[in-house]
């Protein structure tokens, strides 16, 4: 790398310099997936000559923000006015401006917005606050909803054998890609760790589980993430779904393949829209990218060996109760179609857990548990066996948000790349010192260390050591027990959580 210059395998790139850091913003890691391409795996993307303007951010996945679950405030500069459109396989890189004595480890991002909306540089911007610690940051565009993860191979053939997981091939793409290109901009490909928020850190989850994914990564964070797939029925479901929302048949299932992006968009909206679609749009258990599910898989050891950082907030469930006061309504149907008669039994440990909490919290804690807190406890208990792993929950207030917004669902993202912190009492830009320390001793290490946190001992399903990360951080051994016990005798896999006559044709209202 000369200056802002950094030679990658397909040509010349010149990025942009900010305070300590160099930014490149939008470097094509795979082809335009349009035209013959659209829901193919991902492509090479051709050379070119000379050198390459990458300043701008790139174009985003077509995409309709759910502006109820956007969190305010965010990085500047931010990729807002980016527009959107298919030609969206993009990433963008920040590194220090200060010379290594030695490559530096690599932080691979992936956005949230259940796989529906959100960008590589959504809310976090450039990534600056870790790359001034020493990490080389790559944020990820990658295809979203009905584009990236529709399921076809059933009505258009083995062409489309990888269409329902088209967005997480984008995924591997780009982290090949990565291993290939990041020593250009003083990476070290040996040292790459990816995380994410929601949808970005189940594509954590998903990757290391992935066959396809193997060897190109070495670590993992999981914020706020689970695990939320199709099975091979439910994919062909939501297919029929958009099918009949578009008004064609089966057999009608070519004309997907040239009809204009903004008439595929709108049927998804017509679907599911805002908050209510955040989970009907997912991967699928296609037994190719996935061969099964992630938690099955840790625990044959498929991952061995990669040390993850996972955890939740406090108050997941707030965000979407808020966005939409039906999301805690939709528990009881919930914890009766997993529960069956004992569904009144589980929300009874519940009401015991919370002696104060009204109704609406209690149901909230339930969306809480089974959306993200119990998956997340099942991946670690199986990965645990297999590798180093740290478990938290993100409990501390949000500066300037009302205790009711405290520990809501991305509440911890802020704290890890320093954003919108600058008026935070004392405690609070302490315990935000801390966690960006520890994520980044775990980027640099393996092993998440902070002088400003507790002793962080590893999680085991003996203990269940967790990280409290509060204005007083804490670490506790398996909190809140009866909850997480309320769900052991019973498999399932997340659904939409909301009801809609498109998917649910038995069901005849989304209230």
């Amino acid at each position: 790398m000369t200056g802002t210059v950094a030679m990658t395998r397909q040509g010349a790139v010149r990025g942009v310099t900010n305070d300590g850091t160099i930014s490149w913003r939008g470097i094509r890691y795979a082809a335009p997936p349009t035209g013959a391409l659209r829901w193919q795996a991902p492509q090479l993307a051709e050379p070119w000559e000379g050198i390459l303007d990458v300043t701008t951010f790139p174009t985003r996945a077509p995409q309709v923000l759910a502006a109820e679950l956007v969190p305010p405030g965010g990085a500047t500069p931010s990729d807002d006015d980016a527009p959107m459109g298919e030609d969206c396989l993009f990433l963008n890189i920040t590194a220090p401006k200060q010379s290594a004595d030695s490559p530096c480890p690599v932080l691979v991002w992936f956005h949230g917005g259940g796989y529906t909306w959100g960008s590589g540089a959504n809310f976090i911007g450039d990534g600056t606050a870790l790359a001034l610690e020493g990490t080389i940051v790559v944020t990820v565009n990658y295809r979203l909803g009905a584009l990236g993860f529709l399921k076809l191979d059933h009505l258009l053939g083995e062409q489309y054998a990888s269409s329902a997981n088209a967005g997480l091939l984008d995924q591997i793409a780009a982290l090949k890609w990565v291993r290939d290109n990041v020593a250009a901009f003083g990476g070290d490909p040996s040292r790459i760790t990816i995380a994410g928020v929601s949808a970005g850190a189940k594509s954590v989850v998903n990757l290391m589980a992935s066959p396809m994914a193997e060897g190109l990564f070495h670590r993992g964070i999981i914020q706020s993430g689970g695990e939320h797939l199709n099975t091979p029925k439910t994919a062909e479901q939501v297919t029929a779904a958009l099918l009949r929302t578009l008004g064609l048949s089966p057999a009608d299932a070519t004309e997907l393949l040239t009809m204009p992006v903004e008439t595929i968009l709108a049927a998804q909206q017509e679907i599911a829209a805002g908050v209510r679609a955040t989970w009907v749009w997912r991967p699928t258990v296609d037994g190719l990218v996935l061969p099964e599910a992630p938690v099955h898989a840790f625990a044959k050891g498929r991952a061995k060996g990669i040390n993850i950082m996972a955890g939740v907030t406090a108050n997941e469930a707030g965000s979407y109760n808020l966005a939409d006061p039906c999301a805690s309504q939709q528990s009881p149907r919930v914890l009766q179609e997993i529960f069956g008669d004992e569904a009144e039994q589980v929300l009874d440990i519940y009401r015991s857990a919370f002696p104060e909490a009204d109704e609406r919290r209690l149901h909230c804690a339930v969306l809480a548990d089974e959306r993200y807190g119990i998956p997340t406890i099942r991946l670690l208990d199986s990965q645990s066996v297999h590798a180093s792993c740290w478990r938290y929950r993100f409990d501390a207030p949000s500066p300037g948000a009302p205790k009711e917004k405290w520990g809501f669902h991305g509440a911890d993202v802020p704290f890890v790349w320093d954003i919108g912190l600058e008026a935070a009492e004392p405690a609070l830009q302490t315990l935000a010192t801390g966690i960006r320390q520890a994520w980044t001793t775990f980027i640099h290490h393996g092993k998440p260390e902070s002088e400003n946190l507790p002793f962080w001992p590893e999680y085991r399903r003996t203990e269940r050591w967790t990280m409290l990360l509060d204005t007083t951080p804490t670490v506790v051994p398996d909190p809140r027990q009866q909850q997480r016990q309320a769900w052991e005798s019973t498999e399932w896999q997340p659904d939409t959580w909301w009801t809609f006559p498109a998917l649910h044709p038995a069901h005849n209202t989304t209230h």
